[in-house]
């Protein structure tokens, strides 16, 4: 939760002599944004690819006893006097942390507002500042028990990219493409809408889920993990606005790793062209490196050939036997399957099932399932070999 408590910083001169006349009372142990913490400075503009610096978390100071809002222990001085500059197209800044135990976060912001966020994301905080004032902000990483850790600031923004229209354009529905938006927040009122958006596809920036995506996952990166873009290619996706889900599971596709993530208020997801049908391959081990990504084949029907596993088969399984053990064709029949790629397995269980028997097998390094088919239930099948296939 985040927490925002009303401006506090002091702007006249008399306030400052009257800290400064202060002697060693309990509240002078308390966060004072008056010390001098470790400088860093950006621009919105620098900080559209997120911008993360190391810093220890955790302090002597229980945020329990002082007057503004939240919990956890920090240190006296901020951790970092972040100067914030050139923010004229009204960007949001996030500040979020990612550590190697429950961090929060404490920041006084340019305005003199203090926010304070605890678990934002599993047990690391975020705060996000809608139109953020340019100026200084004093930032503190804390932890939630009297510890410290290992931990990383991130700072990030959001909104108008550099060069980019504002964000909105058109009514919902129109399919014009607009400029990249960074991420769909502001879109969680248009469940059901699709839009369209110039995206250039990158690596840099979170997302949470896979197919179906939080709406604060950064789009250009989702793009890419979805398949929707290549990594520094540009061009139009369009997306359908979703309400939000209960879970969000995350996996490694396209170069992109997204994150599980829980209960989130809006989603999104890719709206993708139905791909091109190619002739089916003896076996997908030259698709390993395309892992996430689905292909449709034209395929008949075999029994003869080598099958290891049962739902997810080793890459080089022959295609047109497992299609038929996997239940997608019969045996002489041909037709359209639609293939992903995944990773490699520890293992794969062998299974005899529409007439075709797959083996056992150990560790191999690439795989392939076929869509929309369930793995076959297991049954007998030969024991794995003991060196090779």
């Amino acid at each position: 939760m985040i927490r925002v408590s009303a401006p506090t910083r002091p702007h006249a001169v008399a306030a400052l002599a009257f800290l400064g006349s202060m002697a060693a009372t309990s509240a002078f142990a308390c966060p004072d944004w008056s010390l001098q913490g470790t400088p860093i400075s950006y621009g919105s503009e620098q900080l559209w690819a997120p911008q993360a610096v190391d810093v220890v978390a955790g302090g002597n100071v229980n945020l329990a006893n002082c007057s503004m809002e939240g919990y956890g222990w920090v240190i006296t001085q901020p951790d970092f006097d972040f100067n914030f500059s050139e923010n004229d197209a009204g960007r949001e800044l996030e500040l979020r942390v990612e550590g190697s135990c429950d961090t929060v976060l404490l920041v006084n912001d340019a305005s003199g507002t203090w926010h304070f966020n605890d678990d934002d994301r599993e047990l690391n905080p975020g705060i996000r500042i809608p139109n953020a004032p340019a100026g200084a902000y004093d930032i503190w990483v804390g932890t939630y028990d009297q510890q410290t850790c290992q931990a990383r600031l991130i700072l990030e923004t959001f909104g108008t990219p550099p060069g980019g229209a504002s964000q909105g354009g058109s009514a919902g529905g129109d399919m014009q493409a607009m400029a990249d938006p960074g991420n769909l927040t502001s879109y969680r009122d248009r469940v059901g809408q699709s839009f369209t958006f110039t995206v250039t596809g990158s690596n840099r920036g979170s997302v949470w889920g896979s197919d179906i995506y939080t709406d604060d996952s950064s789009l250009a990166a989702a793009a890419v993990h979805a398949g929707a873009i290549g990594m520094g290619e540009t061009g139009p996706v369009t997306v359908t606005i979703l309400p939000g889900q209960q879970s969000y599971q995350g996996t490694p596709a396209n170069g992109i790793s997204s994150s599980n993530y829980g209960s989130w208020s809006g989603s999104y997801q890719f709206v993708m062209p139905e791909a091109a049908v190619e002739p089916a391959p003896g076996n997908l081990t030259g698709y390993r490196d395309r892992v996430g990504q689905t292909f449709r084949f034209s395929v008949t029907g075999s029994d003869r050939g080598s099958v290891w596993g049962s739902g997810l088969y080793t890459d080089d399984s022959a295609v047109a036997v497992a299609a038929v053990h996997a239940g997608a064709v019969a045996v002489g029949e041909t037709g359209v399957v639609e293939v992903r790629i995944v990773p490699g397995q520890q293992s794969y269980q062998g299974s005899t099932a529409h007439g075709v028997t797959s083996s056992n097998y150990g560790s191999w390094q690439g795989s392939y399932e076929f869509v929309g088919h369930e793995a076959a239930p297991a049954a007998q099948a030969p024991a794995a070999p003991s060196a090779g296939k």
